[in-house]
């Protein structure tokens, strides 16, 4: 069973807009609302691949409300903790000559909110289960959470996948997670240096040996992927698709790699760089589709480099 952890998510409200024009009356034309989260993502490909996942994370408030709406009307399965603050919003404004995004303050969360989805990744998962924590922290916790929700998982027997950036990734590592999956900027920030892409192979083996991580995902964009996984080197060749949206292209590569990392390493390896690249097919916040998946499997390339 896939469980993912989405500690700070947000309900992400689209206005669809002609212009923006200062000191005019603008029209919205179209709203659209949508349950955000990197480890929520994760679940809904898991899902439009055919397999179960459950979103662990906490809402609050009406924008709580309306994320669990909004799953049940998507049939994502989810394990809501209740928290006293407004789950954070964040306003985009889509017109014709781009996007405007606004980022609403968001509400921290305390120690005993933190402790009850601690004790809900107790409660929930079993040993041999995998666990995805992707995203950022929302006010009130340190980096060190990550470090804390790793050593957890992997004392209760679960196999823990990290993706977050920054401090918090630093942190995680620290506690060996089995996975991590940083796009070329976060391997970078991770290491300390900017990479280049022909260095990301030797980068992906120390960040291994160094902290004891049986799977580095790495994402390249437009470049594919580099993966060094149970100590073997891969790489993805891009799969040339119209680029229409980025947005949750990672998610989609990592939720299609852990779906069939127990099948084979080659079969999870083709899934994740084939639902990364049909998720870029698709505008706005559409996800990769399971049809386009399969067609892309066929063009999917891979090497093993060592």
């Amino acid at each position: 069973m896939i469980f993912t952890l989405t500690m700070n998510p947000s309900l992400d409200r689209y206005l669809y807009v002609d212009d923006l024009i200062l000191d005019d009356t603008i029209r919205v034309k179209k709203v659209e609302e949508y349950a955000a989260g990197k480890g929520i993502d994760v679940s809904r490909v898991i899902r439009e691949m055919g397999g179960t996942s459950v979103a662990i994370c906490p809402l609050g408030g009406d924008n709580g409300i309306k994320i669990e709406f909004l799953l049940d009307n998507e049939r994502v399965l989810y394990s809501a903790v209740r928290i006293k603050k407004e789950t954070r919003m964040n306003i985009i404004v889509q017109s014709l000559k781009g996007q405007y995004r606004m980022s609403l303050p968001g509400a921290s969360l305390t120690r005993f909110e933190y402790e009850l989805i601690m004790d809900m990744i107790k409660a929930v998962p079993r040993s041999g289960d995998t666990l995805i924590a992707s995203g950022s922290l929302p006010e009130g916790l340190l980096p060190s959470a990550y470090f804390e929700i790793v050593k957890l998982c992997k004392d209760m027997g679960l196999r823990v996948y990290v993706d977050t950036d920054s401090e918090n990734l630093k942190e995680a590592v620290k506690a060996s997670p089995f996975g991590i999956k940083p796009n070329i900027y976060e391997l970078s920030r991770l290491i300390g240096k900017d990479l280049k892409k022909d260095e990301v192979g030797e980068a992906v083996k120390e960040i291994s040996e160094k902290y004891g991580i049986t799977d580095v995902l790495v994402t390249l964009g437009k470049d594919g992927a580099i993966a060094y996984v149970d100590k073997k080197l891969y790489k993805m060749e891009p799969i040339e698709v119209e680029v229409k949206s980025s947005v949750g292209a990672g998610d989609s590569f990592l939720a299609g790699f852990v779906h069939k990392r127990d099948n084979s390493i080659e079969d999870a390896l083709k899934l994740a760089m084939a639902c990364g690249s049909a998720s870029v097919m698709n505008e706005g916040t559409t996800l990769c589709k399971k049809k386009d998946v399969k067609k892309l499997l066929k063009e999917v390339v891979i090497e093993r480099i060592s």
